[in-house]
């Protein structure tokens, strides 16, 4: 399980943002990797290495793909602490411990 909240991730990549970067964060969760990636202007979800495509999905904020139910049924809102660790470039920078 992951040690950042929600909250916290939000924080983080919101400021990534400001700080002119686009952070992609990898969650990993049920042995399977997700991406959010974090841009100017709203964000986007997919699944990583699926032959089948990512099911990349676009939303206006954070707080509206935490609520949402996207790809593979993910509800973040429900499934957070199902996330075994989080990876980002910037991660030790943005995200203390």
């Amino acid at each position: 399980m992951i040690k950042h909240s929600f909250d916290e991730v939000k924080t983080g990549l919101q400021a990534m943002v400001r700080d002119g970067l686009l952070p992609e964060l990898s969650l990993f969760m049920n042995g399977k990797e997700y991406m959010i990636i974090a841009f100017e202007k709203g964000f986007s979800f997919q699944r990583c290495g699926n032959s089948n495509g990512s099911g990349e999905i676009y939303y206006d904020t954070l707080d509206e793909l935490y609520n949402t139910t996207t790809v593979d049924g993910i509800l973040l809102k429900k499934d957070w602490g199902d996330i075994s660790h989080l990876e980002c470039y910037y991660y030790d920078r943005y995200f203390q411990s």
